[in-house]
């Protein structure tokens, strides 16, 4: 029995502004679920970025309200205020469709807690109020809000099928394979270097801020653990805040001058990601099917990440809520 899933809200309590990345996590696993099931998909509320990808809006009125306007008023307003004011408009909308739909919705609020997480197919555990409405052939269309919904297994299992999804815009690919091009023919070694700042500081009391010292320790470490050659390594830093140069001296290292969505996938085409526990971070390495390590204020685990290759569900990582 054929469904269509729409991708409502990502967090109602906060009039469904939620980051690219936390975005795309939930995106991510509610298409993986739409591939298991065979059943078709829509994101009503990814019209901040969705113009950074190719990702088809077949609805009419909510490309003609809310996609095919945003770009404009981003560069009128500037990203935050745009963002603010399309969502008080796009809340009325999303009241009206869940008054209408009231029957189909799946709701997945931020609990602060993992248990909280809603698991979608072939992940488990399988919530009855989900199995309810797939089973029920009067419903035709599932509407999901929040941004807890994850797919651990079906988001390694449809991998490809993702990657070519969420693909960027052909000038981010370029300008990416312009920005890597130079580094892969002179080093032998490239590794990505997320370091977040800016809320990351007050965020949680600073838990998850890392200062730029501490990260020059951990590049020396990584170097010694994985026996790297400095001369044939390469770090690419990306950052929300500036870099302070003077501390990775004596590394090679490159900082990225490019925006955001370019960063992001900059990130997935080096060998390796360092940097926070970040959503942000895990997806690059998701996309790039590469190891992601994090950042610790204490010792590094080193060992704990021998002999990781490609992507894998890291202990550490802790803002993705696997």
């Amino acid at each position: 029995m054929t469904k269509h899933l729409i991708i409502l809200q990502h967090n109602p309590s906060k009039g469904g502004k939620t980051e690219l990345a936390n975005q795309l996590w939930n995106f991510m696993s509610v298409y993986a679920y739409a591939q298991e099931r065979e059943y078709s998909i829509e994101n009503y509320s990814f019209f901040e970025y969705s113009h950074y990808f190719n990702i088809p809006m077949k609805n009419h009125l909510v490309r003609s309200l809310f996609f095919s306007p945003f770009p404009l008023l981003e560069k009128k307003l500037g990203h935050t205020r745009a963002t603010v004011f399309m969502r008080k408009i796009y809340k009325l909308y999303a009241i009206a469709t869940r008054v209408l739909h009231r029957d189909a919705i799946l709701n997945s609020y931020d609990s602060s807690t993992i248990p909280g997480t809603f698991y979608l197919p072939p992940s488990k555990p399988v919530r009855s109020e989900l199995a309810k409405l797939e089973d029920n052939p009067g419903i035709k269309t599932l509407y999901f809000q929040g941004w807890l919904f994850r797919n651990p297994v079906g988001i390694l299992k449809y991998h490809r099928e993702i990657t070519d999804y969420f693909r960027p815009q052909d000038w981010t690919v370029r300008a990416v394979a312009t920005f890597m091009g130079p580094l892969r023919k002179q080093y032998t070694h490239v590794v990505a270097v997320h370091i977040r700042q800016g809320d990351y500081k007050i965020y949680k009391g600073g838990r998850y801020y890392t200062e730029q010292a501490r990260i020059r320790e951990i590049l020396d470490e990584y170097l010694r653990e994985f026996k790297k050659e400095p001369l044939r390594t390469c770090f690419v830093l990306t950052s929300n805040g500036p870099i302070e140069k003077r501390i990775f001296a004596g590394l090679n290292i490159i900082v990225s001058g490019l925006g955001f969505i370019e960063d992001l996938f900059l990130l997935a085409s080096c060998d390796t990601v360092i940097g926070s526990d970040s959503s942000f971070g895990n997806f690059a390495a998701y996309y790039g099917n590469i190891p992601h390590i994090v950042f610790q204020n204490g010792p590094m685990d080193w060992e704990y990440y021998a002999g990781k290759t490609k992507y894998f569900w890291n202990k550490y990582c802790t803002l993705v809520h696997f």
